[in-house]
C-alpha cells in the first residue's frame, strides 16, 4: 500500500521556523515514515519573517536528500515553497525566484491569517491564467474564514483548492481552527490534509489523529483521498524525480 504524501513540511534545516539542524531534519523524516508518511515536499516560507530563496531551498533539499540515503531512511523529499500572497506573485514564479510544489504548477499559497488582502482575487485570476493552480494553506487558521467560512467559496469557484492543518483537526491549535476545519470538510471544501510539520518535538508530521478526525466526518475512503489521491495528484504533474532530479 502506497505511503501518505506531506505536501506542506517545513522540514528543511535552517531556512524558516522549522528544523533547526540536518539532524533534525532527518528525524522528522524517521516519524513521518512511522506515520505512515513516504513522500514529503518540502515548503519552507516566503513572507515577512523568513525569505528562503529558491536556489537555497533546492541545495538543501539536495543536502537533505543525502542525509536520507545515508541513514537509509526512505522517504522521499521534493521542494517547494510556503508563499505569502503577493500583489507579484504570478511574476515571481514565472521568474523561477519562488517554487512550486515540486516543480509542478501547483502552488502553496498562504494568506494573512487576519484575512485574504484585497488584491487576492486578482492575484488568483493572473495565477489561474497563467496555467497555476493555488492550493491555499490551512484556511481554517484565517480568521475571516473563521468567521465565516463561506468567504472561501469565491476562491473554490476561481480553481483554487484547499488543505488543512491536520494539527487543526485534532484540536492542538484552538477550537476555532477545529471547527472551521470540521465546517469546511463538510463543505467538501477540502482538497489535502497535510502536517505544516515545524520540528520533531514540536508540530511533528503524524496525520493520525487527524484521519480519525476526519473519517468520522466524511468517511474513510474520502479521509483517506486527503493524504493519498489528492496529493498524489501533484506528484503525478511534477517535473521532479525524487532522488535523481537534476539541479
Amino acid at each position: 500500500m502506497a505511503g501518505f504524501i506531506d505536501i506542506h513540511n517545513h522540514i528543511l534545516p535552517g531556512l524558516d521556523d522549522g528544523a533547526e539542524t540536518l539532524v533534525e531534519a532527518v528525524e522528522m523524516a524517521r516519524i513521518a515514515l512511522k506515520n505512515g508518511i513516504t513522500r514529503i515536499i518540502a515548503t519552507p516560507h516566503q513572507n515577512d519573517y523568513h525569505h528562503a530563496p529558491a536556489r537555497e531551498t533546492l541545495a538543501v533539499t539536495e543536502l537533505l536528500r543525502a542525509a536520507l540515503r545515508k541513514e537509509a531512511v526512505p522517504v522521499e523529499v521534493y521542494p517547494g515553497a510556503e508563499l505569502r500572497i503577493t500583489p507579484d506573485l504570478a511574476e515571481r514564479l514565472e521568474a523561477e525566484r519562488a517554487l512550486p510544489l515540486a516543480g509542478s504548477r501547483y502552488v502553496l499559497m498562504e494568506f494573512f491569517f487576519e484575512g485574504a488582502p484585497i488584491f487576492s482575487e486578482e492575484v488568483v485570476f493572473r495565477l489561474r491564467t497563467a496555467g497555476w493552480t493555488p492550493i491555499i494553506a490551512h484556511p481554517e487558521r484565517v480568521y475571516d474564514i473563521q468567521r465565516k467560512p463561506e468567504r472561501l467559496k469565491k476562491y473554490i469557484d476561481m480553481g483554487c483548492l484547499t488543505h488543512i492543518n491536520a494539527n487543526s483537526l485534532t484540536g492542538e491549535l484552538g477550537r476555532a481552527c477545529l471547527d472551521t476545519a470540521i465546517a469546511l470538510l463538510k463543505r467538501g471544501w477540502v482538497d489535502i490534509i497535510a502536517s505544516d510539520a515545524h520540528g520533531a518535538a514540536h508540530r511533528p508530521p503524524d496525520f493520525t489523529g487527524a484521519l480519525a478526525v476526519a473519517s468520522k466526518v466524511i468517511g474513510k475512503t474520502g479521509a483517506r483521498a486527503l493524504v493519498l489521491d489528492n496529493p498524489a495528484r501533484i506528484l503525478d504533474a511534477s517535473t521532479q524525480t525524487g532522488t535523481d532530479r537534476e539541479g
